[in-house]
């Protein structure tokens, strides 16, 4: 399965970004993240997440930055048996994008253990809920929802 070159982050395009530029840290945001499409369309997924986050790796080590914020997801939870949930609670994704998440998490486990010069900051935090009036800011309520909260919104009002 070839991704389209939109989702995928290609390893060409970082490498000639990152040439003319020094990187301390790495904020990693990128990733595709709806729920509903990834079970439908779970090997973009695995595809664009996890190799676009390989690829990434690649240039921070080429680069020798070691340093990491990776941005995960509390899905990668599952249905939680206790809430509220700790860095303990077990670990259980239930879906494709969760399990992207999950499996990024253990690469970058396996690199830290491999060498323990990375400093990786793991952020499992849930979806804020609501937008802005001006609907500019936060979860579009026009169409389609992609979280959950964005269904509840619709009924209530």
């Amino acid at each position: 399965m070839k991704p389209s070159k939109e989702l995928l982050i290609w390893l060409e395009n970082m490498l000639a970004i990152s040439l003319s530029t020094r990187f301390d840290v790495v904020v990693h945001f990128t990733g595709l993240k709806a729920v509903g499409e990834s079970v439908a369309k779970p090997l973009l997924y695995y595809n664009n997440n996890i190799v676009g986050t390989l690829n990434l790796l690649e240039v921070m080590v080429a680069h020798d930055c070691k340093k990491l914020v990776f941005s995960s997801s509390a899905t990668a939870y599952g249905q939680p048996k206790e809430i509220p949930c700790t860095e303990d609670s077990p670990l259980c994704a239930l879906n494709p994008y969760g399990r992207t998440k999950l499996f990024i998490e253990e690469i970058f486990r396996d690199a830290h253990r491999a060498d323990p010069e990375w400093k990786i900051m793991l952020l499992r935090y849930f979806n804020p809920v609501g937008a802005h009036p001006s609907g500019t800011i936060g979860e579009d309520p026009r169409g389609i929802p992609k979280n959950l909260m964005s269904f509840v919104q619709q009924v209530a009002v």
